[in-house]
């Protein structure tokens, strides 16, 4: 596994034999450059997975986030997409503020995602789609 970030605000790590993506996002992001780094880092990542790869994103512990910082997300996510993603499990915790925003960022890029209440099931989930070529 290639660890591409560890910060106070998220962790993206790579593995390359599963072409998987593991996030985990922390806090509310209130300012641009709480995550200037951010697009950097997932780009960094898509050049080492290829189309069809998945996403495991644990977001269990993020807080809402400003609108600039929203905007960055939604980016962020269409970058995703047109790298080729077949399937995102995102783990969250129910009624949280952070969470629900996080839902309906999705929403709107049109991501493919799949909610779970925890990072196990999300596993196992994706552990049991089909591999893509």
């Amino acid at each position: 596994m290639v660890t591409i970030a560890r910060n106070p605000f998220y962790q993206l790590r790579v593995e390359e034999t599963e072409n998987r993506l593991y996030i985990i996002i922390k806090g509310a992001w209130d300012t641009q450059q709480e995550l200037s780094h951010y697009a950097g880092h997932i780009k960094e990542a898509l050049a080492i997975l290829h189309p069809g790869f998945s996403i495991l994103c644990d977001m269990r512990e993020m807080g809402e986030c400003s609108a600039a910082v929203q905007e960055i997300f939604l980016n962020v996510q269409r970058m995703i997409m047109a790298a080729g993603v077949d399937q995102i499990a995102e783990v969250h915790t129910l009624h949280n503020p952070g969470s629900e925003m996080a839902i309906e960022l999705a929403k709107e890029s049109k991501i493919p995602l799949n909610i779970f209440d925890s990072p196990e099931d999300a596993l196992a989930w994706l552990s049991d789609l089909p591999t893509q070529p």
